[in-house]
């Protein structure tokens, strides 16, 4: 499965960005891409768990440790619809 995690860093400004560059994988998730981004959300994480719950544990893990606000979507690639 699919997902995008979009991360706010709460005024964390260099501290973030350095974070999200060292970001590793734990085991059952594969990171497809770290994105620092302009606009509302100031990073994405593009990844991929086996489960939902394997991506929550993962989600949560991130934003406990940083203290960045997350919002996570899963994602269908068009041509599979």
């Amino acid at each position: 499965m699919l997902f995008m995690s979009l991360l706010s860093p709460k005024g964390k400004g260099r501290e973030a960005i350095d974070y999200l560059k060292r970001l590793k994988a734990p085991k059952g998730i594969t990171i497809h891409d770290v994105y620092v981004t302009i606009g509302r959300y100031d990073g994405v994480v593009v990844f991929e768990a086996p489960t939902p719950k394997t991506a929550m544990s993962f989600v949560v893990d991130v934003g406990i440790k940083t203290g960045y606000l997350i919002e996570t979507l899963s994602a269908v690639p068009a041509k599979e619809v």
